[in-house]
């Protein structure tokens, strides 16, 4: 006896609620979903605002969607995840299974565009890809940060992450990032 129901999408697209009062309305209205095909463009050209061409992003970020693009020492299975304000893409989060640096995931990309920054956005993009990592049980992650990018470095940290070298930080457990709420945190880049 077959089936008919499909299966359900690893996470919902669920829009913020509305902030208790003196809380931060930054967050409120944007929606977290995965990202699709057709959202490649915006990431792309959010990408681009701060280095390299939209063609370059487009190629790079949809053939990481598609699974055509791998990273370093990357492992099957990625996810890539879209901050969404009245149907438009202000920011995304990518991930994926690693053996780079001991760990078991790397956050690859994260961009929200310069008039959305400072709202909890990245945070609430954080929060959602440190989910799907603990769903694929792979709890010590790593990101690459410039020394020099202090705002990300902050953020980063603000959720659990520590330092790994100069280069790069890790979290030991990225399950302590999920019990981080973004909204206490709006002034996250």
């Amino acid at each position: 006896m077959g089936s008919n129901h499909k299966p359900l999408p690893l996470f919902e697209p669920v829009a913020t609620p509305s902030p208790l009062p003196g809380k931060s309305a930054a967050t409120t209205g944007v929606v977290i979903r995965p990202a699709e095909v057709d959202d490649v463009p915006a990431m792309a050209a959010i990408r681009a605002a701060e280095w390299e061409t939209e063609a370059y992003w487009e190629r790079r970020i949809g053939n990481y969607l598609c699974g055509e693009l791998g990273a370093q020492h990357a492992l099957p299975g990625h996810a890539v995840f879209v901050a969404i304000r009245e149907e438009v893409v202000i920011g995304f989060i990518a991930g994926h299974r690693t053996r780079r640096h001991s760990c078991d995931g790397e956050l690859e990309w994260m961009d929200v565009t310069a008039a959305h920054r400072r709202q909890g956005i990245a945070g609430k993009l954080v929060v959602t890809l440190a989910a799907w990592f603990v769903e694929q049980q792979a709890l010590r992650v790593c990101i690459d940060v410039k020394p020099e990018n202090t705002a990300a470095r902050a953020l980063y940290a603000k959720y659990g992450a520590r330092p790994l070298n100069p280069h790069w930080m890790f979290w030991e457990d990225i399950r302590v990032a999920t019990s981080t709420s973004p909204t206490a945190h709006p002034a996250d880049v």
